[in-house]
């Protein structure tokens, strides 16, 4: 199957060649310009797992499961407050028509930075309810250094949206592959030398720091001044509406170090998240395509077919993409698990196969909603996002007690009945078949189940 049908509509860079400049709707440009971008995007998210799985074996090896929860728990929280940090601003920089006027950079750093400075104000007031919710001290030092990252990761919105909005995707993918390797280099070499819980905390600030220093390096043109008070409206209002629907999304990372860290301990923490990064890390490729399809379908909106047939073959690219990946940890996990991180995370194990599955489940239905907020129909996917974030909480209190960690992977199951409205939402504007995918997804389920259910079996809860 080719990309260029999935890469058909995106915009291209400044720098492309003359023909490409005056025949901007020529297919075959655009196509070419995308793939080349979305290839270099791949790469990146693909070198960027072997460097995540270097971190997290690192990590999981040598601070051990309850200095990792107690990270786990803090960034937790601090990296859900630094999404709300951009207020959907820096994608409106990407989605918004023609190229953004010279005050807009200008105008979006501002209200970026002021969200951030709130942000982080908020973050350090809300410490003595985390310090009664948790029952415990011990996560507030990191906590608190933790929240430098929101203005910092704030910041590399901007930068990062004027070559996103070029496609300069070689760029990005270099930039982001430095910055996670130095994030790995500064936490190894911390918790080589026994630094605990502090390896993690500042290998996560270098990288973010790497990130904001290396993107503003290379994108000059979003350093531009000035600020324009109806443009910061026209941000704002576009921005919150897709934020409030984004970040509805995100309040599920708040379930695990808040709700599982209050109701069964640090420790569980830590292997709900093991379980959760292994399973996200294998399926990091419906990251990349979420991250271009709202630039590539919002130049086809208008073609009901070709919107369609492009949609269609990119869902089933992502599902026979992610299964292999998310399988084979499922067949070999417990041998990786013991050899490589150490026999004490097995519990992990119990947690992963359901959240393998969530992540092949949601790789359906993550284009549909950026399909979704295409067509400005934003406000189905914040009901879904709504009723996803309410099944988890409530599914997770329920069956947590009851069944141990594996009970959050039940959850996490439970939780996906609420995507049901996103693909109705789709259905009215574009044809939605699933019969390609039907069997594809039974037979990855079922791998997932069988490979690493059985071998768990006998494990405490």
């Amino acid at each position: 199957m080719s990309l260029n049908d999935i890469a058909l509509a995106a915009a291209w860079p400044a720098e492309n060649n003359a023909t490409a400049e005056k025949r901007p709707d020529d297919p075959q440009n655009l196509a070419a310009v995308t793939l080349r971008g979305g290839l270099h995007l791949a790469l990146r998210y693909g070198l960027g797992v072997l460097i995540g799985v270097a971190n997290m074996l690192v990590l999981t090896w040598w601070i051990g499961p309850h200095a990792y929860g107690v990270f786990v728990t803090a960034i937790g929280i601090v990296a859900f407050l630094a999404t709300l940090a951009r207020c959907g601003i820096d994608t409106y920089l990407v989605r918004c028509d023609g190229d953004p006027e010279a005050a807009a950079y200008g105008t979006a750093t501002i209200l970026i930075l002021g969200a951030s400075l709130i942000l982080t104000a908020s973050g350090v007031a809300i410490t003595p309810l985390l310090i009664r919710w948790f029952g415990n001290r011990e996560f507030l030092f990191p906590y608190l250094t933790l929240l430098l990252i929101i203005p910092i990761s704030g910041l590399t919105g901007v930068p990062m949206a004027s070559l996103e909005r070029a496609l300069d995707f070689r760029r990005i993918a270099a930039i982001e592959l430095a910055s996670q390797s130095a994030g790995l280099v500064t936490a190894a070499s911390l918790a080589w030398l026994h630094a605990g819980v502090w390896a993690p905390v500042l290998g996560q600030i270098s990288w973010q720091l790497f990130t904001l220093v290396a993107v503003a390096w290379v994108a000059p043109k979003s350093a531009r001044r000035g600020f324009d008070l109806e443009q910061a409206r026209r941000m704002l209002s576009y921005g919150l509406s897709l934020t409030t629907s984004l970040r509805v999304w995100q309040l599920r990372t708040l379930v695990n170090p808040l709700l599982v860290g209050r109701l069964a301990g640090t420790e569980a923490v830590a292997f709900v998240a093991l379980g959760i990064r292994i399973a996200e890390s294998l399926g990091t490729i419906r990251l990349a395509a979420g991250r271009i399809a709202i630039a590539t379908l919002a130049k086809i909106q208008n073609s009901q077919e070709t919107f369609s047939r492009i949609l269609d073959k990119a869902l089933f690219l992502q599902v026979v993409a992610l299964g292999p990946p998310l399988c084979a940890f499922a067949v070999l996990g417990p041998m990786i698990v013991r050899h490589l991180i150490g026999i004490r995370w097995v519990p992990s194990l119990l947690v992963y196969p359901f959240v393998a599955a969530g992540v092949l489940v949601n790789s359906v239905y993550n284009l549909q909603a950026s399909a979704l907020f295409v067509i400005g129909k934003v406000q189905i996917v914040t009901k879904a996002y709504i009723l996803h974030v309410a099944l988890l909480v409530l599914a997770t209190a329920i069956l947590l007690p009851r069944m141990g960690i594996s009970g959050y992977g039940w959850a996490e199951l439970a939780a996906c009945l609420a995507y049901f409205p996103i693909h109705a939402g789709l259905l009215r504007r574009v044809s939605i078949s699933y019969r390609r995918l039907a069997p594809w997804m039974g037979a990855f389920a079922a791998l997932l189940f069988s490979g690493s259910i059985f071998h768990t079996t006998g494990y405490s809860k």
